[in-house]
């Protein structure tokens, strides 16, 4: 009776199959994984298939701003008088700075806490925590900084912790907030404005606040849903406030459960490249799914289910 065991002539025949099938193996993940690219998914065409994943949403921390600053409303801006409105609900020292340069102010801004305060580029004013109350500020001669684009900032205005309150701060905690005000003249037309505003935190990092967009639909009465009549609600579905910022256009007009439905902002039509939470709300069920199992939604999207 001829024996039916496994042979050496045999071997290179199952090391040839299993090779193959390691190698179809590798090639059906490749394609999985980069169908999109490859247009599988329709690239290009207007009417393409949903989104394979969801955007890559980024985690924020909530940072608390013991300081607030804004212009007056309805009050003249010039280089004869800006009234500011400022409040703290700690110790502080405030300064302002004409004609600042632009790299003296960001090497200033770099160093620490103490080093600002130390600055000869500023003379601080001390003063207790308080409410808002008006701030104005004027300088004796107009500023000649040039036509645009200019080396130097009309105006910064600097509100700082004092130094004694910063021993028991996480390094997240905010030690300064930087107001850069643009003031108008003939030869720089743009309206005047605080047109930017930095965060000095305790760590040493400095950060660049940025404006939200939030969508002007608010709810009426009492809501959908028993929601408040001022919250506003998500631009798609008007029935949820809304709770996710899209970057990078920084739209805030969505909810959580009409985000995993679209790819372009609806307001502005950009592509929605990731996204943050502005409301503690629960994550819904479509995106913890889409998050949990990636390769088992694309192989939904590849045999067109959705």
């Amino acid at each position: 009776m001829g024996s039916t065991g496994l042979t050496l002539a045999d071997l290179p025949n199952i090391f040839i199959m299993i090779g193959a099938l390691v190698a179809l193996f590798v090639m059906l993940v490749i394609l999985l994984r980069n169908m999109e690219v490859i247009g599988i998914m329709g690239e290009g065409r207007e009417d393409a298939w949903g989104r394979a994943m969801q955007p890559p949403r980024l985690l924020m921390q909530r940072v608390h701003i013991p300081f607030t600053f804004k212009l007056e409303e309805n009050a003249p801006i010039g280089y004869n008088g800006v009234n500011c409105v400022v409040s703290s609900t700690v110790r502080y020292w405030h300064a302002s700075w004409w004609g600042a340069p632009v790299r003296e102010l960001h090497r200033t801004l770099w160093g620490s806490l103490a080093d600002i305060l130390a600055s000869n580029n500023f003379h601080f004013t001390k003063s207790s925590p308080h409410d808002e109350q008006p701030l104005n500020l004027a300088t004796e001669e107009p500023l000649q900084l040039g036509p645009p684009p200019r080396s130097c900032y009309p105006l910064v205005v600097i509100l700082a912790r004092d130094v004694r309150d910063t021993g028991e701060l996480r390094p997240d905690d905010t030690v300064a907030l930087i107001s850069v005000v643009h003031i108008r003249d003939e030869q720089c037309p743009l309206p005047s404005g605080v047109i930017a505003q930095y965060l000095k935190q305790a760590n040493g990092h400095l950060s660049c606040l940025k404006q939200l967009y939030v969508s002007g639909e608010l709810g009426g009465g009492a809501g959908a849903e028993g929601y408040g009549p001022a919250e506003a609600l998500c631009c798609v579905c008007a029935a949820t406030p809304l709770s996710r910022a899209l970057l990078p256009c920084r739209h805030a007009c969505l909810c959580a459960d009409c985000l995993p439905k679209l790819d372009k902002c609806p307001i502005c039509r950009s592509v929605i490249t990731s996204y943050f939470c502005i409301r503690n709300d629960e994550e819904p069920l479509s995106e913890l799914k889409q998050q949990r199992f990636p390769f088992n939604r694309r192989l939904f999207n590849l045999f067109h289910y959705h």
